[in-house]
């Protein structure tokens, strides 16, 4: 038996083609599929129609249509600084501060520790 023959898959093949018609032979009959019973078409719906809308204009409509897209968007008020923010901002900013020099201060010492670490 040739064995580049086997490795294509002719042996196969032909093997797999023989159960086909074998069992093709002994099969029953096919009975015909039962026939599919008649649906009724969908209802149309109008929720309109049920209850009113939650909202005031059906879904879809575009409501830019009196803007210009060449005219700049609007400014929007800043809010006004309390004192309460203001002072907030006094205490916390130096606590920020402190913690970016710690930070740096940490990163300096393992640089230097890493450098003077002896090759080997």
């Amino acid at each position: 038996m040739d064995t580049r023959a086997r490795a294509a898959g002719d042996v196969y093949r032909d093997e797999a083609a023989a159960l086909m018609a074998a069992a093709a032979r002994t099969a029953p009959p096919r009975q015909p599929a039962p026939p599919e019973p008649e649906r009724s078409p969908a209802p149309r719906v109008r929720p309109e129609a049920r209850r009113p809308l939650p909202y005031p204009d059906p879904v879809g409509t575009n409501d830019n249509t009196g803007i210009d897209p060449a005219e700049p968007a609007p400014r929007k008020k800043r809010r006004r600084l309390s004192l309460a923010r203001l002072a907030a901002r006094i205490v916390v900013a130096p606590v920020y501060v402190a913690v970016a020099l710690g930070t740096l201060g940490v990163l300096a010492l393992f640089v230097v520790a890493l450098l003077n670490t002896p090759a080997g």
